[in-house]
C-alpha cells in the first residue's frame, strides 16, 4: 500500500476518525468543478486530457482511480470477515487498525453501514430512528429538516397508551391478526417468542422487561395499522399511541444481545412501511444491514456449533432484512450494498415454528411461512430490474428479450401468489406486479427511448396500479403508506411523461379523458395520503404535480381537438425540464427559474447556466444518499426530554 500513503499518513487518516472518499475526482475537487465521477475517467478530465485520480480526505496526494475502485469493491468483504472474527469479544489493537483501514479505504459501503458497535458504544436507540422517512426524490430535498416529522412532535400528538388499559379481547384480536397475517410474511419473531413475550407482559407482569414491552407494542401497532377497514381513523390513532409506547420503552432498553436489537429494529422498519411519519425507514434498514454483517448472518453456520432453532432464526432474520433492503433500494434506485457472492446463508424453513426443534426440522409440518420466501423471490426480481436498467448490468441477451423474460417471471410469480389468497397473505400481489411492470417499461438510463409497445404496456400497468390503490383507499386499506406514496408519485410522473412526450400517437390507444382521469386519481390519492403523512404537503409534492398536470392536460386536449389536421405542437421547455427532473432526480438537470416558486425559497446551490440563458441548474442531492455518519448520536431520553411529559 506504499503507493497510496506512507505509515505516517495512514496513522493520520486513522486518527482523523472520519476519513472518507469523495464523489468528485482529485482534479475536480481541487478546482471546485462539478464531477459525475464516471469510471475510469470523469467527463472533465477526459475532455481536458488529464489523468483522472481519486481524492481521499486526510491524504495530501491523489489516489489512482483503479486502486480506489478495487478497494471499494473489497471493503464489504473486509468488514464482514472482521465482524466474524470479532463477534462476542472486544477487538484487539490489530483488528481495530484493520477495521479503521477498511473504513478509510472505500466508499460506498461507508455510506451503507454505520460505524461498528464496538467503537460506538451506544446502548440506546439513536433519535434518528424516530424522525419521518424521506419523501421520494426530488421532493425530499424540497423539504427542510425543521419541517419534517420528528419523534418529539409525534409523541406529543400521540401520547403513549398504557398497555394494561387495553381490553383483553382487543389485545387478542390484534395479536391474532399479527400472528396469522404478518408473522408468516415477516417472520421477525417466531410464534413461540411472541407467545412467551405476550405471557410475560400480560400475565406474569413482573418478569417483563422494556424489550418485551417494546416488542409487543410494535407488534400491536403494526396489527392496528392494518385493520383500517374496520375504521381507518380509529385504527391509525390506536396504532400511533401504541408505537409511542414502544418509543418510551426503548429509551430504557440496554442491548446485551445483538439478535434482539436486530429483531426490534426490523419491527420498527416494518412499522415505518405502514407509518413513515413515525420512523425513518432507510435509517432503520441500514442499521439492520449493519447488524446482520456484525453477526455474520449472511453466512451459513455449522450444525455442530448451533441448534437448528438458532440456525433457522439467523436465516429468518437475514431473509427479512435483505428482502426489505432489496425492496427499498430498488424502489429508490439505490444499489443493494451486499455483493451476492458474499451471501452463502441458506433459506429458512417454511414450516410452522412448532415443527422446528433444536435437533432438526420436520418438513411434514404446515407451510405457514411460505409467503416470506415467495416475497423474497420478488425482491430478487426487483434487484435484477434495477441492476439491469439503472446500473447497466451486462446481459447475455437482447434488452427486449430480457424485458419479455422478466415480464413472464413476474406474471408467474403473481399466479403463484394467488394461492396465498386463501390464507389472507400476499394481499398486495397485484400492486407488486404492476409496480415492477411499470419499472420495466418506463424510461431508464439503459432504455432512454422505449418502443411504442413498451409505452402502451407502461400505461396499462400504471392504470392497474392506480386503480388498485383507488379501490384500497376507498375501503381504507392502504396499509403500507410509504410504498403507496412512492408508487403513486412514480405513476403520476410517468403518466405525465407519456402524455407530454408521446401525445403525438398515444391517443391512438387511450382517450384523453381516460388518461386525464388517471392523473387526477394520482393527485387525489396523494392528497388523501398527506392526511397521514403531512410531509407530502410540506414537500410541495401535490403542488408541483398539479402544476405539471394542468399543463400536460391542456396539451393533451389541444392535440385531441386537432387530430384530423394535426400538426405537432411546440412543447414548453419549462415543463419538459420539470418532468425530466422528476423522472431522473439523481441527475443534474436544467430547470427554468420561473419554476422555482414551487420550491418556496431559491436553493443556495442553484448555479446559472451560461449555455442556456434564463435557465438554472438545480443540483440539490436527495437525502436518500445522505451519509448519516453522525458522531455521538443522542439517545432517546436526552433528545426527547422525557421528564417534560412523562
Amino acid at each position: 500500500m506504499d503507493e497510496i500513503a506512507d505509515p505516517a499518513e495512514l496513522r493520520k487518516v486513522f486518527n482523523d476518525g472520519h476519513a472518507r472518499s469523495s464523489t468528485r475526482c482529485y482534479r475536480c475537487k481541487t478546482k471546485r468543478l462539478k464531477c459525475r465521477y464516471e469510471f475510469p475517467t470523469c467527463t472533465n478530465c477526459e475532455k481536458e486530457g488529464h489523468e483522472c485520480l481519486a481524492w481521499v480526505k486526510g491524504l495530501n496526494k491523489p489516489v489512482p482511480r483503479s486502486l480506489a475502485l478495487y478497494l471499494e469493491n473489497r471493503v464489504a468483504e473486509l468488514e464482514i470477515k472482521l465482524a466474524e472474527l470479532s463477534v462476542d469479544r472486544i477487538l484487539d489493537k490489530s483488528e481495530e487498525r484493520a477495521l479503521s483501514f477498511a473504513r478509510y479505504a472505500a466508499t460506498p459501503f461507508i455510506d451503507a453501514f454505520e460505524s461498528s458497535e464496538y467503537d460506538r458504544g451506544v446502548i440506546n436507540f439513536p433519535f434518528l430512528f424516530f424522525r419521518s422517512s424521506s419523501l421520494p426524490a426530488p421532493f425530499d430535498s424540497m423539504l427542510d429538516n425543521s419541517e419534517r416529522g420528528n419523534m418529539k412532535r409525534f409523541v406529543e400528538e400521540h401520547p403513549p397508551v398504557d398497555l394494561y388499559s387495553i381490553p383483553t379481547d382487543v389485545v387478542q384480536i390484534l395479536m391474532q391478526n399479527y400472528t396469522s397475517y404478518h408473522q408468516p410474511q415477516y417472520p421477525i419473531l417466531s410464534k413461540l417468542e411472541l407467545e412467551e413475550i405476550e405471557a410475560r407482559v400480560f400475565e406474569s407482569r413482573d418478569s417483563a422487561d422494556s424489550y418485551d414491552y417494546a416488542a409487543i407494542s410494535i407488534a400491536l401497532a403494526i396489527s392496528a395499522a392494518t385493520l383500517t377497514h374496520k375504521g381507518e381513523k380509529k385504527s391509525l390513532s390506536s396504532s400511533s399511541v401504541l408505537f409511542s409506547q414502544a418509543i418510551m420503552q426503548l429509551t430504557h432498553t440496554v442491548w446485551g444481545n445483538k439478535l434482539k436489537k436486530l429483531q426490534i429494529t426490523l419491527l420498527i422498519a416494518h412499522y415505518a412501511f405502514a407509518n413513515p411519519y413515525a420512523a425513518d425507514i432507510w435509517y432503520t434498514i441500514r442499521e439492520c444491514l449493519r447488524l446482520c454483517l456484525d453477526l455474520g448472518l449472511h453466512k451459513e453456520v455449522e450444525m455442530e456449533t448451533s441448534t437448528m432453532i438458532d440456525i433457522d432464526l439467523r436465516r429468518r432474520l437475514f431473509l427479512v432484512t435483505s428482502s426489505m433492503a432489496r425492496h427499498l433500494s430498488s424502489v429508490l434506485r439505490i444499489a443493494f450494498p451486499i455483493p451476492d457472492s458474499l451471501i452463502t446463508v441458506e433459506k429458512p424453513a417454511t414450516v410452522d415454528d412448532s415443527f422446528i426443534t433444536e435437533r432438526g426440522i420436520d418438513l411434514s409440518g404446515p407451510q405457514t411461512k411460505a409467503a416470506a420466501l415467495h416475497f423474497s423471490q420478488f425482491r430478487l426480481y426487483e434487484t435484477e430490474v434495477h441492476e439491469v436498467l439503472w446500473l447497466n448490468k451486462e446481459l447475455n441477451t437482447d434488452a427486449e428479450e430480457w424485458l419479455d423474460e422478466m415480464e413472464s417471471k413476474v406474471e408467474k410469480w403473481y399466479l403463484k401468489a394467488e394461492e396465498f389468497a386463501k390464507l389472507n397473505q400476499l394481499r398486495f400481489r397485484l400492486i407488486c406486479k404492476a409496480s415492477l411492470q411499470t419499472r420495466l417499461r418506463r424510461r431508464t438510463p439503459r432504455i432512454t427511448n422505449p418502443s411504442r409497445p413498451s409505452y402502451v404496456k407502461l400505461v396499462n400497468s400504471l392504470v392497474l396500479l392506480i386503480d388498485e390503490y383507488l379501490r384500497d383507499s376507498r375501503s381504507g386499506q392502504v396499509f403500507y403508506l410509504l410504498m403507496g406514496v412512492h408508487y403513486i408519485e412514480e405513476a403520476a410522473v410517468n403518466l405525465a411523461d407519456v402524455i407530454w412526450t408521446q401525445s403525438d400517437w398515444i391517443l391512438d390507444f387511450f382517450t384523453p379523458d381516460f388518461l386525464d382521469s388517471k392523473f387526477k386519481g394520482c393527485l387525489d390519492l396523494l392528497l388523501r395520503f398527506s392526511e397521514r403523512w403531512p410531509d407530502i404537503t410540506r414537500g410541495k409534492m401535490i403542488q408541483t404535480l398539479t402544476d405539471i398536470y394542468s399543463k400536460a392536460s391542456r396539451l393533451l386536449f389541444a392535440i385531441a381537438k386537432k387530430r384530423s389536421g394535426f400538426e405537432s405542437l411546440e412543447r414548453d421547455t419549462e415543463v419538459s425540464a420539470q418532468i425530466e427532473q422528476l423522472m431522473f432526480p439523481q441527475n443534474d438537470v436544467l430547470v427554468p427559474e420561473a419554476s422555482l416558486h414551487l420550491r418556496g425559497t431559491k436553493p443556495s446551490n442553484v448555479l446559472s447556466s451560461d449555455s442556456m440563458p434564463g435557465m438554472l441548474s438545480v443540483n440539490k442531492q436527495s437525502s436518500w444518499t445522505d451519509n448519516f455518519n453522525v458522531d455521538g448520536l443522542l439517545n432517546l431520553e436526552e433528545y426527547v426530554g422525557l421528564q417534560d411529559w412523562v
